[in-house]
């Protein structure tokens, strides 16, 4: 999983990954596409108790296969202007939902595929 951040750049705004945190932030073992979005939403809530209040209206957490590099799943963060803290902007996204990767692809009678190794 890697933290990317916001940053403007030749008059526009651009994802880049967040030079506060390591990149990659972590390499974790999923088990299927359930945990997905369930590690993108803990490591969301972490990056936006650890990432400095006011340096960045948002951020994302993206999760990649750590064997080929493949985006797996995104989630966004936003900075709530009621409250300064960071929050969840819409639902997670995961390549699982549309069938992109054979090792995360759900089967129609609800049992889990292995999953690679994701680099998050």
């Amino acid at each position: 999983m890697s933290v990317w951040v916001p940053e403007l750049g030749d008059n526009r705004l651009a994802w880049h990954p967040c030079a506060d945190m390591p990149y990659p932030l972590i390499a974790e073992r999923v088990s299927g596409c359930r945990a997905v979005p369930a590690m993108l939403r803990t490591q969301g809530a972490l990056m936006g108790r650890l990432l400095k209040r006011g340096r960045y209206h948002g951020f994302r957490v993206l999760a990649t296969d750590g064997t080929t590099g493949e985006l797996v799943g995104f989630s966004e963060w936003y900075v709530s202007p009621e409250t300064g803290a960071y929050l969840p902007f819409g639902g997670d996204w995961s390549a699982c939902d549309y069938g992109q990767h054979e090792h995360h692809q759900h089967d129609q009678d609800d049992t889990e595929q292995p999953a690679a190794s994701l680099a998050a």
